[in-house]
């Protein structure tokens, strides 16, 4: 099975803040939980990347881009030769755009 590096983007990064910010205004507890629940599931694309097919982002420009679907969110990213790139994190309700 090929071995993939996972490399979150700052984008990514910043959706992932944003998110974390906005659960822990309400529970502290569940904020932290949804986190570690995301990394985990980002981090089992290193051996499952091309399972998830391409999000409908894609369509337009075609640059390859799949999604992971966790709960409500969506992990948007690309497999770039050895290595995954996130690109960001999205709830399920956000706009398609890139």
């Amino acid at each position: 099975m090929k071995k993939y590096r996972i490399d979150i983007k700052p984008t990514a990064e910043k959706d992932l803040a944003r998110r974390y910010a906005q659960i822990e205004q309400e529970s502290p507890q569940n904020a932290v939980s949804w986190y570690l629940r995301i990394i985990e599931a980002i981090e089992k694309l290193d051996e499952l990347a091309e399972r998830c097919p391409t999000a409908p982002e894609d369509l337009d420009i075609q640059k390859g881009i799949r999604h992971l679907v966790i709960g409500d969110y969506r992990v948007l990213y690309v497999i770039e030769g050895e290595t995954v790139s996130v690109l960001h994190v999205r709830h399920g309700r956000h706009d398609r755009k890139i």
